[in-house]
């Protein structure tokens, strides 16, 4: 869209409406009147907002979810024949930073924001990109509130108590663990919200409401896990799942190992895909681990096959990608699916159509007036494109199959990756 004083545009709609459509029936005429000569030629470009952290303590995650965005820009820089146009905003993942870069980067009008990584920076950025209609994409934030108090911020990829049900489809169904345990931090209400999704299903696949034998909480004040480790031994447990931070789990489970409890499958968060944990765990030939997390190294879909061959191709034969470059690589191309349908749907509604539609002469009179210049630039509504993105179903990214039936919380394959001492053994796909 126009880079233009959001006011201005408030201003000149208010207008239309009072004056009603026979002053400003056409974007011509709106165009004319409000915007200076030399403008039209940005008709030509779409605006995406890149709201990332760059710098600051979670940069790392920011560079890889960055890279993706822009291997996906580079693969498919056009859409609705127009150039796309990257905005980059650094919210230095500082809460306080980016509300002031989330306010810059809505004011240049974007038709869809991607990011941050960090759950603070989005959550903050939400209340601003709710109130200016602009479909937001959150590329690693897994907190389920950030979708629920937002129909305009969608995620791409899976809520973080949804790992819950997908580590319990693999305990389960794959390994046949039918006796589990649950281990967590005191007071981690998140972790909370996750075992209830854990062991719910697990009982209703095992059909046993006494497959679960025990729920216990580490000591905050202590590193000595010996008494949970005791207490999980004697349970008879075949499974825990440890719903801890890396850390925590590695330092538990080499306790468990010097207590020779290596006969169980430990599962953790999708936070296990740690180099610190993992190179723990190639250390210790029997102890057997699961974690979930979007993207596989093997071809899942096409588009995962077009995504590792352009990384390869830009870093390097040897490089791999990392889990949020690839999912970073999905949200450019959702956002992309979603301009390309919502205008589509621009040019298939009628005047009678959106009469139906709208009740109230102000509803309606709005609703033509932005129809008829979406129809001229050829570049939809914002609000169009958020009812494009809550539609979409079926997507095959890098990173898997993305569908959101109708809401902006994705319903996401999560791959289970199972490692046993230094062996990978073959990944679980749960639907």
């Amino acid at each position: 869209m126009r880079r233009i004083d959001r006011k201005i545009v408030a201003v000149v709609l208010v207008l239309c409406l009072v004056m009603g459509l026979s002053g400003c029936t056409t974007y011509h005429n709106f165009k004319s009147a409000f915007f200076p000569e030399g403008q039209a030629a940005e008709e030509q470009t779409v605006k995406i907002a890149v709201y990332e952290a760059t710098s600051g303590q979670n940069s790392s995650q920011g560079k890889a979810e960055l890279a993706g965005i822009e291997l996906a820009h580079e693969l498919y820089g056009t859409v609705l024949d127009k150039k796309v146009e990257l905005i980059y905003g650094d919210n230095q993942s500082n809460m306080y930073v980016g509300e002031s870069v989330i306010q810059e980067l809505l004011s240049k009008n974007p038709l869809v924001v991607l990011g941050s990584c960090g759950e603070t920076v989005s959550m903050v950025a939400s209340s601003y990109i709710k109130a200016a209609n602009t479909p937001a994409i959150t590329i690693s934030s897994t907190n389920p509130l950030l979708t629920a108090n937002n129909e305009y911020y969608f995620n791409a990829t899976f809520v973080e108590t949804r790992q819950g049900d997908a580590l319990a489809d693999f305990a389960y169904t794959s390994q046949n663990k039918d006796v589990v345990a649950t281990v967590k931090m005191s007071n981690d209400d998140l972790a909370t919200a996750t075992i209830k999704r854990f062991t719910n299903r697990i009982k209703r696949l095992s059909e046993n409401s006494k497959s679960v034998v025990g729920n216990y909480v580490l000591p905050k004040d202590s590193t000595d896990y010996t008494n949970v480790i005791e207490k999980v031994r004697s349970s008879g447990a075949k499974a825990v799942f440890l719903a801890v931070s890396p850390a925590i789990a590695q330092e538990f489970m080499r306790q468990a190992v010097e207590l020779r409890m290596t006969h169980v499958l430990f599962l953790g968060g999708r936070s296990w895909n740690d180099e610190n944990l993992l190179e723990f765990v190639s250390g210790q030939e029997k102890l057997e681990i699961a974690y979930p997390s979007d993207f596989s190294q093997r071809v899942t879909t096409p588009m995962s096959a077009v995504f590792l061959k352009a990384y390869k191709e830009k870093y390097g034969s040897e490089a791999e990608p990392a889990e949020a470059t690839a999912i970073a690589f999905d949200a450019y191309l959702l956002a992309m699916r979603a301009i390309e349908t919502a205008q589509a749907e621009v040019m298939a509604v009628t005047e009678e159509d959106l009469k139906e539609k709208y009740e109230g002469d102000a509803a309606l009179k709005a609703a033509l007036l932005e129809w008829q210049a979406a129809k001229e630039t050829g570049i939809p509504p914002t609000r169009w494109i958020k009812d494009a993105m809550s539609n979409i179903k079926g997507f095959e990214g890098a990173s898997g199959i993305i569908t959101y039936n109708g809401k902006n919380e994705a319903s996401k394959s999560i791959t289970i990756n199972y490692r046993v001492g230094v062996e990978e053994r073959p990944a679980y796909t749960a639907n």
